[in-house]
């Protein structure tokens, strides 16, 4: 995203985020379509990717987050984009879903005006590869917003549409489907909303859906207890979600109700509903982020509980979000500098060589970090994997709030990628979140200080000796000891250590 497109979030981040906002939890681009999968101790979240200028959908690639507390997301990249299908044209990509299985992962992902194609995947971010060469579904033009629901049987269905709701059942392959592709009617009793027939400008006959709270779009399938669900996008424009619940996945399905009014900023809106450790999340998105509109959206989570009975409770959509985390971050463990609670100013860039980090940071961005827990002992040290881009800049370390600086390190003249060390100025115990502050040398040349790729803190007990060698192109960088596969070890004790190009047996003294 253009850095000039940046210059709302100072005044408006620095006004709701200190008050503990978390909503948008993606502030360093537009994003939309959001679908969650829970892996193991991970949250996956895939979401479509809007335009940054002008209106209309121009839309090419898809994104992943990831987190494993919900109130620190990072961002992995782009994992996927219309160039990893052949026949997909240069628009359209449109909101995905992700699904793992047998080892492999495959994404759903609509082509607008020309079907849902499926990639699979050896990993969460692939790399893709497209089994079909061509859509697997394809037989209107409304087949968009697929949602792939895998049930206690291990039959895997996918629903979808526009304006139409239909579904089938997925091979164990998950790249083809066996019967015929089943419409599920759209009554009041089963979506709250129904056909009629009207005559256009034209005198042409048409059919319309029409109903207080009519099905739209982007429905969202899934089984709770002995319950399934299809949450969607409803009550056409502007859309809010409602849902229906079966005691089957075929249905017949039974129209329960308005969960979520529509988005502010948004004419479009777009479910996704999965519990992570214990508790319950939808994901939805809106067009809060200055700048952002039905055509340049946000994504959003709230928590929520069920109803004694099952059913979904009317939920609000809050700036807060979700403040509660459900883990806790290490600080003695390397965290990507992209892994973002809240952020202002900050975009990321991507390559190949060192994937995600923070870019192109200006006097006044800042990074939070929520939940990090030093343990009762602390942390002694800090490192900063930097480099400086044009103008010459340091970073500040805060704890809890931007006014207690803990550490500063000068990135001035850093002109490689290297580690930056410096001492804390007290010793940091317990639970704090951590600011990142960027800051200019000379406050005339304020743009362009740096980039920012990983951190982490060494405790007060580490043991090991670390030294101070040369980088090329660069200041001294800091070197401690690795492990053989060429991990940084924070907290080295007996092993076999890669140290300053030499092997150490034992310690690494």
């Amino acid at each position: 995203m253009k850095k000039n497109l940046f210059a709302w979030a100072v005044a408006y981040m620095l006004a709701a985020g200190e008050a503990g906002a978390q909503n948008p939890i993606i502030q360093t681009r537009y994003t939309a379509d959001p679908a969650a999968c829970v892996y193991g101790d991970t949250l996956y979240l895939y979401t479509s990717v809007d335009n940054e200028e002008g209106e209309g959908y121009q839309k090419t690639i898809w994104q992943l987050y990831t987190t494993t507390d919900m109130v620190n997301w990072t961002d992995c990249g782009t994992v996927a984009s219309l160039a990893d299908f052949s026949w997909a044209g240069d628009n359209g990509a449109w909101a995905p879903h992700v699904v793992p299985r047998d080892g492999k992962w495959y994404m759903y992902a609509p082509i607008h005006m020309r079907g849902i194609g499926v990639l699979v995947g050896q990993s969460p971010c692939g790399p893709w590869r497209d089994p079909l060469q061509r859509a697997l579904i394809n037989h209107d033009i409304r087949d968009i917003d697929p949602t792939v629901f895998i049930d206690d049987d291990g039959q895997a269905y996918l629903y979808w549409g526009n304006n139409g709701l239909w579904y089938v059942k997925l091979t164990r392959s998950m790249v083809d489907y066996n019967g015929e592709i089943m419409e599920i009617p759209l009554t009041e009793e089963t979506v709250g909303g129904y056909e009629e027939k009207y005559k256009d400008e034209n005198g042409e006959e048409q059919t319309r859906l029409v109903g207080v709270d009519k099905y739209e779009e982007g429905p969202w399938a899934y089984k709770r207890g002995e319950k399934y669900y299809l949450v969607y996008a409803a009550g056409g424009i502007p859309e809010h979600l409602s849902y229906s619940m079966s005691d089957s996945p075929t249905g017949p399905w039974k129209y329960q109700g308005r969960i979520m009014d529509s988005p502010d900023g948004s004419f479009t809106t777009h479910p996704s509903v999965v519990d992570f450790k214990g508790r319950s999340y939808i994901f939805y998105h809106n067009g809060k982020l200055k700048g952002g509109s039905g055509f340049r959206r946000s994504v959003c989570v709230e928590q929520f509980e069920y109803n004694a009975d099952g059913t979904i409770p009317h939920i609000p959509m809050t700036k807060k979000g979700v403040s509660e985390p459900v883990a806790h971050v290490s600080p003695y463990a390397r965290q990507e500098a992209e892994m973002i609670a809240l952020s202002v100013g900050v975009r990321t860039a991507q390559d190949e060589s060192r994937g995600v980090y923070l870019d192109s940071l200006d006097m006044g961005d800042y990074v939070k970090v929520k939940a990090v827990d030093f343990g009762e002992e602390g942390a002694r040290s800090v490192r900063l994997c930097v480099r400086q881009r044009e103008n010459d800049g340091f970073i500040q370390v805060c704890i809890d709030s931007q006014s207690n600086v803990v550490a500063t390190v000068d990135v001035s003249g850093v002109q490689d990628w290297v580690e930056l060390a410096a001492d804390l100025n007290e010793v940091v115990t317990g639970v704090h979140d951590i600011y990142f502050r960027f800051r200019a040398t000379d406050t005339e040349k304020r743009n362009e200080l740096m980039q920012f790729d990983y951190w982490y803190f060494l405790p007060q007990t580490v043991s090991g000796v670390e030294s101070r060698e040369a980088v090329t192109g660069s200041r001294d960088g800091v070197s401690g000891p690795y492990d053989l596969s060429g991990r940084r070890i924070a907290q080295p004790g007996r092993g076999i250590y890669i140290k300053g190009g030499k092997k150490y047996v034992g310690q690494p003294f």
